[in-house]
């Protein structure tokens, strides 16, 4: 009899599981893994000119969709792009982004012009709220993303000028460079609480 008892409470729990599994499952596709630390290199996803920081950052060019669903699987929560909409290769990625599960958010920065301290602000803006992180930076190449980063960290966190300079050439800045110094330089002027001792 006791035999039999446990048979049916097994055979009872053997269903009871099946027919959760399937809805656990289904609740957790297409979203993003929780939050890794923030003081771990995330992994590197292999986007043009790919570069990752410790504190949760992908940055580089345009992701294709397959790169967006590994984005996805290597549990980024957001992808911000420095890209105008009307760029080409631009279509359909919040769209891409966002029935992955992750946020999407557009920053437009047209070329050199587009180094700003407007931008950096709203750059910093979204990178500062909670769970953003990891996060991928992308423009069409890295170089817009790697040079605003510079001009982020300059404006937002307030290191040094040539803290800056070398944290976008870290993140392979190099087209932007004489950009990048020009509009520090202007924010130096202005502001004479800068840390500029160190620039030139």
């Amino acid at each position: 009899m006791k035999h039999r008892v446990a048979s049916i409470i097994c055979l009872f729990s053997m269903v009871a599981l099946w027919l959760i599994g399937p809805i656990a499952t289904a609740d957790t596709v297409d979203k993003p893994a929780a939050p890794k630390q923030i003081d771990a290199t995330p992994p590197l996803i292999p986007i043009p000119g790919a570069h990752v920081t410790k504190t949760g950052l992908l940055v580089g060019g345009q992701p294709t969709p397959e790169q967006l669903k590994a984005i996805q699987r290597a549990g980024y929560r957001t992808v911000v792009s420095l890209r105008a909409e009307d760029e080409r290769g631009t279509a359909g990625e919040r769209a891409a982004v966002e029935r992955l599960g992750m946020a999407f958010v557009s920053i437009p920065v047209r070329g050199a012009a587009g180094l700003t301290e407007d931008n950096a602000r709203k750059l910093g803006e979204a990178l500062g709220k909670p769970d953003v992180r990891p996060a991928v930076v992308h423009c069409a190449t890295g170089q817009r993303a790697s040079a605003m980063l510079g001009l982020e960290a300059f404006v937002i966190d307030r290191v040094s000028a040539a803290a800056a300079i070398e944290f976008a050439k870290m993140l392979g800045m190099k087209k932007h460079e004489a950009a990048l110094r020009k509009r520090i330089a202007q924010i130096c002027k202005a502001d004479k609480s800068r840390h500029c001792e160190d620039f030139r």
